[in-house]
């Protein structure tokens, strides 16, 4: 099952305000953000994005059960989620399937093509981030590095997008 929820400019994401000139959200307490896709759904998934460095695009982000098999691949998906990039915070949740552990893998679709864009030597265009924030250094990460336990009350996960 996959779940897709596009959202035009009126649903942007809670922004802390105050951002310092580096880019970097100031603390926040995670649980007060909040965005019209976070409806306290059971195994439901908060997802704060860090480091958008322009609110140009969108922010899409795929839910992978806790499997090597599929991980990052369209096959693999059992959930998605596209809302309006917000900088430097943006924030929004996606519904996992059962309450067991997942991945959750996010892009910022600067062009709005509705593609993970790659340069000529097959390297990230967009700026992206995997849940955990492991260290990729020549290819992209396990999905055991990157699995997060999704409790039925809730979850929350920050990730870090790369540039």
């Amino acid at each position: 099952m996959t779940n897709r929820i596009v959202c035009g400019a009126a649903c942007l994401a809670f922004v802390a305000a105050g951002a310092a000139a580096d880019d970097k959200a100031p603390a926040v307490d995670l649980a007060s953000l909040s965005h019209m896709t976070c409806t306290g759904a059971p195994n439901e998934i908060k997802v704060v994005v860090r480091n958008v460095k322009k609110a140009e695009g969108i922010i899409t982000a795929d839910l992978f059960a806790n499997r090597e098999e599929g991980f990052l691949k369209r096959a693999g998906r059992v959930g998605r989620v596209s809302v309006a990039a917000k900088s430097p915070v943006t924030v929004f949740c996606i519904v996992a399937p059962s309450a067991t552990p997942h991945a959750v893998a996010v892009y910022q679709d600067r062009n709005a093509n509705k593609k993970f864009d790659k340069n000529g030597l097959g390297l990230p265009d967009e700026p992206y981030g995997v849940s955990n924030n492991p260290k990729m250094r020549f290819g992209p990460p396990k999905a055991s590095e990157s699995v997060i336990p999704v409790d039925a009350a809730g979850t929350i996960v920050e990730i870090a997008l790369r540039n």
